[in-house]
């Protein structure tokens, strides 16, 4: 009876945990990546839906990034103490989770109609610079700087419902025509409200 008494609150202490900051790293592959990120954070921690999340992101652009945008996103997903891969979903023809993305640009703009416009951060960036967001893409070297803009968190669909909570531990990576953009592993938490 003690043993299961002692698992039941080790279970229960895993479940409570999730991560209170959030986390980033470099990933890269090569010594000097087209993307350097100086500074980033989201808050709060955990990011709890719906709701309305505060970003920030400093950046620098070394080179040019044209042409076809291709990443890919591995997603670790933490419920009580257990750690397991997301998958790649279709979400109207979306994918979504730990997917091959093969044209990052068309995806997004297929992603309009059922991502609200405040989630494109992509867009306001490309307009704040004078760069036109059609496919394939250029995005010029320089600056990138992005101070504590907001997003709406939206209620999530019923049927992705149970992947909005936990702790999220993720690595992306995005090339172009050239080469690797950029590689970089996140770390955040999903609470419903």
């Amino acid at each position: 009876m003690k043993r299961l008494l002692l698992l039941a609150c080790a279970l229960s202490c895993a479940m409570a945990q999730y991560y209170t900051k959030f986390e980033w790293s470099a990933c890269n592959k090569t010594a000097n990546p087209a993307l350097r990120v100086v500074s980033a954070n989201l808050e709060p921690m955990p990011v709890r839906h719906p709701g309305t999340v505060s970003f920030s992101v400093d950046a620098n652009l070394n080179r040019v990034v044209q042409g076809n945008l291709k990443g890919k996103v591995n997603i670790l997903r933490t419920v009580a103490g257990i750690r397991l891969p997301v998958r790649c979903y279709s979400y109207y023809g979306i994918p979504i989770g730990s997917c091959e993305y093969q044209n990052i640009c068309s995806q997004l703009q297929g992603a309009v109609p059922f991502v609200p416009m405040n989630w494109l951060v992509w867009v306001h960036l490309m307009l704040t610079h004078g760069q036109s967001v059609t496919c394939p893409l250029t995005i010029p070297e320089g600056n990138y700087n992005v101070e504590s803009k907001s997003a709406d968190i939206p209620v999530f669909s019923s049927s992705f419902s149970w992947l909005t909570v936990g702790n999220f531990d993720i690595d992306m990576s995005v090339t172009d025509d050239i080469g690797e953009v950029g590689c970089y592993s996140i770390k955040l938490s999903l609470q419903p409200k």
